[in-house]
């Protein structure tokens, strides 16, 4: 037990002591699971490639509202220029959307073991 204070800062500091040396033992009965960060990154790459996805599909329907736009040029060379530069994009994003997809299934499977 501490003796009584006589200045209520030297109190304030007594208590301080006395609630960190009551929760110092609590804490020290915390014992950490094992591979508790490893499976903390793994299911934070999981959440990333979730938000990956979700940001691919949203630039794929961009690129569709942008194929609609580009029937309006004028111009078919320059329409058809575009038009082929937003299709090789669209494919490039389907074979990400793949990847992720794969790279998540991966992830899922791993996790039980972490």
């Amino acid at each position: 037990m501490t003796s009584p204070s006589t200045s209520a800062g030297h109190a304030g500091v007594v208590a301080a002591t006395i609630r960190d040396g009551a929760s110092e033992p609590a804490a020290a009965n915390i014992i950490p699971l094992p591979f508790s960060r490893e499976r903390c990154l793994i299911v934070q790459t999981r959440t990333d490639c979730e938000l990956l996805r979700r940001n691919v599909n949203v630039v794929i329907e961009c690129l569709r509202a942008l194929n609609g736009l580009l029937e309006d040029v004028d111009d078919r060379s320059i329409r058809e220029e575009f038009q082929h530069r937003v299709a090789r994009l669209n494919e490039l994003l389907v074979l990400r959307l793949d990847q992720l997809s794969a790279a998540d299934r991966l992830l899922q499977e791993v996790l039980p073991y972490a």
